[in-house]
Order: C-alpha cells, then sequence, then structure tokens
C-alpha cells in the first residue's frame, strides 16, 4: 500500500534510507531467525536425551532404594533418614544466548545426604549420592526447558517483525518510491513541454 507523503525528490531521497535500512534489517533478521531456529532445534534434541536420562537414573535409584527399604525395618529407615541435615538452595542468575535474556539456575547444597550408623548399609548412602545428583540434574533440566520456551517466543516475535518488513514495509516503501518516481518524471515531462512552449513564443 502507498504511503501518504508528498512527491518531492527530498521524500524520495529520505524513503531511499529507509528502504536501505529495511531491506538490511530485513537481512539481519532473517539470519537471526535462522540461526535461533537452528539452536532450538538443537536444545530440542537435547532435551529429549537429557530426559530420557534423568528418566533412568530415576528409575534406577528408586529400584536401589526399594530393595533397601525391603531389607531394613520401617521404623530404623525412617529414623536415619530424618538424621541428616541438608538445605538446598536454588539461585537464579541471568545469562545472554543470541541476545535473549537466559535464567542460569544454580543448586547450593549446605550439609551432607550422608548416613552413618551401625544400622545403615553402604548401599542407602549410594542412592542418597543419587538422588543428590538427580537433584542437580531436574534443576538442570528446568533450565533447559525455560531456555526452549524463551526460544519459541524469541521464534515467534522475530518472525512478525521480518513478516512485517517483507510483507508491509518492505513492499510500502517500493511502491511509494515508485509513485514518487513517477510523480517528479511527470512533473519534468511537464516542465520540458512548457520551455518547448516559451522558446517557440520567443
Amino acid at each position: 500500500m502507498r504511503m501518504a507523503v508528498n512527491p518531492t525528490r527530498m521524500e524520495l531521497l529520505k524513503l531511499g534510507k529507509r528502504f536501505i535500512l529495511a531491506r538490511r534489517g530485513y537481512k539481519m533478521l532473517k539470519d537471526k531467525q535462522e540461526e535461533i531456529l537452528h539452536r532450538f532445534l538443537k536444545l530440542i534434541e537435547e532435551n529429549k536425551g537429557y530426559r530420557k536420562s534423568l528418566e533412568e537414573k530415576l528409575v534406577n535409584a528408586a529400584t536401589r532404594f526399594l530393595l533397601i527399604q525391603s531389607t531394613m525395618p520401617e521404623e530404623i529407615l525412617e529414623e536415619v533418614l530424618i538424621k541428616p541435615e541438608v538445605n538446598l538452595e536454588a539461585t537464579i542468575s541471568p545469562e545472554k544466548v543470541l541476545n535473549i535474556p537466559i535464567p542460569h539456575f544454580t543448586l547450593i547444597q549446605k550439609g551432607d545426604f550422608h548416613i552413618f550408623g551401625s544400622f545403615t548399609p553402604p548401599s542407602l548412602n549410594r542412592v542418597l549420592d543419587e538422588y543428590s545428583e538427580i537433584l542437580k540434574e531436574l534443576l538442570s533440566l528446568a533450565e533447559l526447558e525455560r531456555k526452549i520456551e524463551l526460544f519459541a517466543a524469541e521464534i515467534e516475535r522475530t518472525r512478525r517483525r521480518v513478516n512485517a518488513l517483507e510483507y508491509i514495509l518492505i513492499p510500502n516503501l517500493k511502491e511509494t518510491i515508485a509513485y514518487i518516481k513517477f510523480k517528479l518524471e511527470e512533473l519534468e515531462r511537464g516542465n520540458l513541454i512548457r520551455l518547448k512552449r516559451i522558446k517557440e513564443l520567443l
């Protein structure tokens, strides 16, 4: 759609500059869109593998814990599991990937999961170590899935901007530039005809 502007040389110059900037902006956004999409697809694959691995670790740890549970009296197991004093704290620090703000999660563990006592089998501490690692990996998975969400939102935002440039602004600028050129040429022809007539009269 043609823009409502005066068909002057000054306006033509201004629109010409805007057209160059719009084309440059379009190319940059298109490149960014492709790069984000490429990384997004890699993150999806990474997430699939990470989830599968974590599910296997959870099943294995739960199976081992159930085996230990079956060999220990319930009241003793409850007593030893209450003993460890462990504080877990998650911190969030912002990072930027392709100018997208991404939260980075860190798990800070204060205290020890290990249980010591005559009734405690060594296998229980090994399982608790596994659960401690699983907790950290769950936080990493949450970070990865948040990154995927933010990348998806950025892909959509960039797509809208690319489309606005490709299908609205750039065609409008082209049409308006062509219209101004036509009007200026028409004006030039009219001036030449008038000059000819003046010469003929002289």
